[in-house]
């Protein structure tokens, strides 16, 4: 009764304020994920056309001649690409991904601190802006390598970002706690999103240490040696050491919503719901334990490299194996799967991160091989693999899936969703395959020259972008038209999917052994909520009790990405 009162009050100030105002700020948490899932698109656009750029370059002269690009622009080119892509286009996506599954899953349907929420969001997007506009400046990608260094503009940017992101995290996990039920289990979707908040606010301390130690030095415009300690190894220290955790920021929110999805195309429970939760407190150890294989060719101590760089970077494989171990299991018989753009998406990113995988883990904690692995193709072959392969298209894949129910409307043309699929894989694994075997014949990284040898590479390698970015245009072309005219998704108080997660879980943890008051908080079957005067609140039969209990639900009905309207009925 007390969300509902809540939710209510939310939008009647939701329908007082105009469009402009919307964008601006607002409370509703449907409206909020939209924003920032745009506003992740816009940002894809604009890496991507700073990768077009490099690759152009790259492809039509391996002698730095400047066909597309002047060599110094390329690194700031460089540079930029990675950080739209990785802070404005992944990131915002996950908080979008967390704004929207968050409040549907717990049933509260309540954004808790929308003005934080908001603010970051907009600060966010205000400083990403900044440490674009360094200009030529911004010409070192992460790691000082001399001259190439990065303009004051970058650092004071970086810094507010990282302030910009601590916001939006408070507010998540503030939005977890606000549909949280004393004595009650959240579920297992809302444990990984939560725990990626709190493993990537934590790690976010010494970035920002980092970075303000980076500004105040030489390199960084204002001339003060802190301590007499040079800002490269400092950087270099506390952002590859303390801060490698941001690498799972979107695979372990991309975690929980698989986890929220996979048991509604297998039709069945996730094969254990109690050893899928207890991977969440084991990423997270594991997750905040690899940092010096970056590093490796500094002067840290041995035993550091020893546990960090070898033993947990072949460790943090463990739990994610075991992730797709059970994902598999779950599934089953993949022949016997209702296929669509979105799930296909979901599957293939569990197989290229298996790929990634296995092409990092022998040569990246190795000492002997690490500084030079690190500087050729190999590595941003493999990143490409778990970036754009895994962690995006696990994403593309969430959205296609719970786009209907977010947006209220139907996909306008499962086809062109195939084509963005198909067009994406092509392109990408092209590009990771032809970067890493071109690494592995020396393919340097970071550089506007090299020898004719490898022009080939690189020449497939821009074929490849080409392909993926016209995949992206396709995907966009079909949202405006969704936008425009899809078809309408029947409207429910909470989204259907949600209900079945959660129904399908409660099923699960009671066969499982849980006590029947600790279960996740059942949701109403047909989305539905209703008011009576005697009771205050009646949410029918919820499912995940009698209806499950009695195994008179039907999940073959429909496919899971089109509505799952019968489903709900049923």
């Amino acid at each position: 009764m007390e969300w509902s009162r809540k939710y209510q009050q939310v939008q009647e100030r939701e329908a007082k304020r105009s469009l402009l105002v919307k964008v601006l700020y607002t409370e509703d948490y449907k409206a909020l994920s939209i924003k920032l899932l745009l506003a992740a698109v816009a940002w894809l656009f604009i890496g991507g056309a700073f990768a077009l750029f490099l690759r152009g370059q790259a492809g039509l002269s391996s002698q730095g001649v400047p066909v597309v690009l002047d060599p110094a622009y390329y690194f700031q080119a460089m540079t930029n690409h990675v950080m739209d892509m990785v802070f404005g286009a992944a990131f915002t996506a996950v908080f979008s991904l967390a704004f929207y599954m968050i409040p549907a899953l717990n049933g509260s349907r309540l954004v808790k601190w929308p003005k934080v929420a908001n603010f970051g969001f907009w600060l966010n997007n205000f400083a990403l802006f900044m440490m674009n506009l360094g200009g030529i400046q911004n010409q070192y990608l992460f790691t000082f390598l001399n001259p190439l260094q990065a303009s004051v503009t970058w650092y004071i940017g970086y810094g507010t970002m990282v302030v910009a992101e601590w916001l939006e995290m408070a507010s998540v996990i503030g939005t977890s706690f606000e549909g949280r039920v004393q004595g009650k289990l959240v579920p297992t979707p809302i444990g990984f999103i939560v725990m990626d908040m709190i493993m990537m606010a934590l790690a976010n301390i010494p970035v920002f240490i980092a970075d303000m130690w980076s500004l105040f030095s030489p390199i960084g415009g204002l001339n003060i040696y802190l301590f007499g300690i040079p800002n490269a190894e400092v950087w270099k220290g506390l952002f590859w050491f303390a801060d490698h955790p941001l690498v799972y920021f979107v695979p372990y929110t991309l975690t929980g919503a698989i986890v929220a999805i996979t048991p509604l195309y297998a039709r069945r429970p996730m094969y254990s719901v109690r050893f899928t939760r207890w991977l969440i407190p084991v990423m997270f150890v594991l997750g905040s334990s690899v940092y010096v294989h970056h590093i490796v060719d500094d002067p840290w101590p041995l035993i550091l490299r020893d546990i960090f760089a070898q033993t947990s970077t072949a460790l943090v494989a463990v739990p994610f194996a075991a992730l797709w171990l059970l994902f598999f299991i779950t599934l089953g018989d993949p022949r016997k799967l209702k296929w669509d753009p979105g799930f296909a998406f979901i599957y293939a990113a569990a197989v290229w991160n298996i790929i990634g995988g296995i092409q990092a883990e022998p040569t990246n904690p190795t000492p002997a091989l690490d500084p030079t692995i690190h500087n050729t193709g190999w590595i941003f072959g493999h990143f490409h693999i778990m970036l754009t392969l895994y962690s995006v298209g696990g994403v593309l894949g969430v959205v296609y899936i719970a786009g209907p129910y977010l947006l209220g409307k139907n996909w306008y043309s499962t086809k062109l969703g195939w084509l963005h699929f198909w067009g994406w894989q092509a392109g990408m694994g092209l590009f990771s395959a032809v970067s890493s075997e071109g690494g592995f014949f020396g393919l340097i990284r970071r550089e506007v020259a090299w020898a004719g040898f490898y022009e080939v590479y690189y020449q497939l390698i821009l074929i490849a972008g080409w392909l993926a970015g016209f995949a992206t245009i396709i995907f966009a072309y079909n949202l405006i038209l969704t936008l425009l005219y899809g078809e309408k998704v029947p409207k429910t108080d909470i989204p259907i999917w949600a209900v079945q997660t959660v129904a399908i879980e409660r099923y699960a943890m009671r066969r499982e052994g849980y006590k029947e008051e600790e279960l996740p908080v059942a949701l109403p079957a047909d989305g539905m909520i209703r008011l009576e005067e005697n009771s205050g609140i009646s949410n029918g039969t919820p499912v995940g009790a009698k209806a499950l209990d009695n195994n008179s639900l039907d999940v073959s009905k429909g496919s899971p990405s089109k509505g799952l309207t019968d489903l709900g009925k049923s």
